[in-house]
């Protein structure tokens, strides 16, 4: 019984395509050979040639055979990223002694299990979980497990799981809870996932398994995919499903929805397959991030747990980089849609939310799209602004609904705002003067500062949807409007010395503040200026704080017409957005 196994799964899987590529080649010599021969009659000398085509032809096959079951069944015995070569015992030293064994074991399983149909006692169940401990060391052969499932059916697989929750999970009615699952795992569940998962990635089961996943109960496919890793194709099809059917198909729609958890733990566990989810199934995937969901699950983990597989399918590099940014587009479009109840939607606010902090720190890397689509719209003659594909189909209105749902998270509002400066100093517009002689000068300058205020549009478009107090919002307010400014001087003015770098500072933290008080003023009704007043009087200090820095560290003055110049540029960056923000804040 088994074999000390050592194999180059890599290698093996080149050798079955040669032997694929001689089969091939086999097949079509063989017609013309027989044609051939069949001609000359009794004058062919090599009569033997197309018995030795025919062995050879099954000699491959064969060996494909084999090595197919031998690197798959080592890649299930030994789960590793390494290359080259891997070692492990078997447990049986052939498929068909493999598939052999699991028939036994699937005929002792129900005779087990119809014993206990008929006595439903402790010690009946004792005989069926004996009978089931015949998997251990044996459910990660593919061949094997594929035989014992063929063997057994979905109607008998499914039976064993539902009588193992009947008896040791007794309660637990909307998919198994952490404590249940890790009971599962150590007993026959576990290897009935096991086994299920061998099968299933290895392409070895047939139809009707395909069809359990529209059938089964939603916590028994949740076990199924809790308690082993299944492959992301079978995942994406178990949640694809499971978020489609109506929202009270549960037999006890009150209870917590451990199923709905035990799916995003799974998806953690799997971010590859839950990035492509998010990229393929944008209505699905706004179930699982709908505010609704979060927010009535009943199980308090469910957001944490959504966040980190959020953070495993969103953070820079993840997977591959188109299919990251279509999932990321997808999560825009849900959390940030005009019907989204992450903002305005009654439901309370997602203050200490795990997701939008997940996202928040996630986010640097995608900044630069969302801003070009709103300099694009800001600035439509500025060349070089629009976005590529798929960006340039997202709607700027609904990038500000997002920020503006992170930022009801302090946490998350915070991140976002370092998130943007750190893009605006990577930008670095402070390359290029404003009024440069030089053509291409002036046009980069002024695609970078298209650029820089449009990130500053959106984050003073979201912060009308974040629920701060005055001071906080009068912070926050200020320190958008001068981001690009900050910036700017820090890149445009030569800093030589602590002491002029400490000077440059404490101008920018005075200007911070003077913004401040404008916006403290209006919000207090402490001022009779309207909404736009007070925003030009904002517009007006950000232009004259950049205009004294030039002058105070020895640059060439702006001519009033360049300042004028300055001035309206910013205005048709950030008034709209400014406006739109006072208002909604002072009423």
């Amino acid at each position: 019984m088994g074999e000390f196994v050592g194999i180059d799964p890599l290698g093996a899987e080149k050798l079955i395509r040669q032997m694929e590529a001689g089969k091939e080649v086999l097949g079509r010599a063989r017609p013309g050979l027989e044609a051939a021969i069949a001609e000359a009659g009794e004058e062919w000398v090599g009569r033997g040639g197309i018995t030795a085509m025919h062995r050879t032809w099954a000699f491959f096959h064969e060996s494909q055979q084999d090595l197919k079951w031998r690197v798959d069944t080592i890649k299930r015995l030994v789960p590793t990223q390494q290359k080259g070569m891997l070692a492990t015992t078997f447990p049986f030293s052939n498929g068909a002694e493999a598939a052999r064994a699991a028939r036994k074991d699937a005929d002792a399983i129900a005779a087990a299990l119809k014993l206990h149909d008929q006595h439903l006692s402790g010690p009946s169940w004792n005989g069926v979980e004996k009978a089931l401990g015949a998997l251990k060391g044996r459910a990660d052969d593919p061949t094997y497990a594929a035989a014992l499932l063929a063997a057994l059916g979905p109607t008998t697989f499914q039976k064993l799981l539902r009588d193992w929750m009947n008896i040791e999970a007794a309660g637990v009615r909307r998919g198994l809870t952490p404590d249940a699952l890790k009971r599962a795992g150590d007993s026959s569940p576990g290897l009935l996932a096991r086994a299920f998962a061998s099968a299933e990635s290895s392409g070895r089961l047939g139809n009707e398994w395909q069809k359990m996943v529209e059938t089964a109960p939603s916590d028994i496919l949740t076990t199924l995919v809790a308690l082993a890793p299944q492959s992301g194709t079978f995942l994406n099809r178990v949640a694809t499903n499971l978020l489609n059917r109506p929202p009270n198909s549960d037999a006890y729609p009150t209870d917590p929805n451990w199923s709905l958890y035990n799916l995003a733990k799974a998806y953690e566990a799997n971010p590859d397959a839950f990035q492509r989810l998010l990229a393929e199934h944008q209505k699905e995937a706004g179930v699982l991030l709908n505010a609704y969901t979060v927010t009535t699950t009943g199980v308090p983990g469910y957001e944490e747990a959504l966040a980190k597989a959020l953070h495993g399918a969103l953070k820079p590099g993840a997977g591959v980089d188109d299919m990251r940014e279509r999932a990321w587009i997808t999560v825009i479009n849900t959390i940030g849609s005009e019907h989204s109840l992450w903002v305005g939607g009654g439901i309370g606010t997602f203050t200490n939310a795990p997701i939008s902090r997940m996202l928040a720190k996630d986010i640097a890397p995608i900044l630069d799209k969302l801003a070009r689509g709103q300099a694009e719209r800001n600035s439509p003659d500025v060349p070089h602004l629009e976005p590529r594909a798929p960006w340039d189909k997202l709607d700027p209105a609904v990038s500000a609904r997002f920020l503006g749902a992170l930022m009801q998270d302090p946490v998350a509002a915070d991140a976002l705002m370092k998130a943007g400066q750190d893009y605006t100093k990577e930008l670095d517009m402070g390359r290029f003067h404003p009024f440069d002689p030089d053509l291409y000068g002036r046009e980069a300058h002024a695609n970078l500062a298209a650029r820089t205020g449009a990130l500053g549009n959106l984050l003073l478009a979201g912060s009308t949807y974040a629920e701060w107090s005055d001071d906080e919002y009068a912070e926050r307010l200020a320190g958008y409007i001068l981001m690009p400014v900050d910036f700017f001087n820090n890149k445009f003015l030569p800093i030589d010395s602590a002491l002029v770098s400490t000077g440059k500072d404490k101008g920018l933290d005075d200007a911070k503040g003077v913004m401040k008080d404008l916006i403290t003023d209006y919000l207090d009704q402490r001022t009779p200026d309207n909404a736009e007043a007070v925003a030009n009087k904002l517009v007006e200090q950000q232009v004259g704080f950049l205009v004294e820095s030039l002058k105070a560290h020895g640059q060439a003055p702006l001519a009033a017409a360049d300042r004028a110049l300055l001035r309206d540029a910013v205005k048709g960056r950030l008034m709209s957005a400014l406006v739109q923000a006072l208002k909604v804040r002072g009423g």
